[in-house]
């Protein structure tokens, strides 16, 4: 993901959304069948490109979720700008 200033938000966050469908898709597959080695190589990768797409994005915007926020000692994780105002 490196590169990426010139790649919009809205194009990050596309990005986010295959990657961590992707990875869904990929842990649904397996959860029936567990022992398939190929898909599980395929999952790990994809869930180190859903990390990759979602730091990201929450580097150049704004956390995704609360857990990645770095709050500190109050509860103000999404601070000035509302999200879909830190996109445009």
């Amino acid at each position: 993901m490196a590169g990426n200033m010139n790649i919009s938000a809205q194009q990050l966050m596309k990005r986010v959304s295959e990657a961590l469908f992707y990875v869904t898709d990929l842990k649904l597959y397996l959860d029936t069948h567990p022992d398939d080695t190929k898909a599980l190589r395929m999952f790990s990768e994809a869930a180190a490109n859903a990390k990759a797409c979602v730091e990201a994005f929450e580097n150049r915007c704004y956390p995704l979720f609360a857990v990645n926020a770095d709050c500190g000692d109050s509860w103000e994780w999404l601070v000035g700008a509302w999200p879909s105002q830190k996109m445009q």
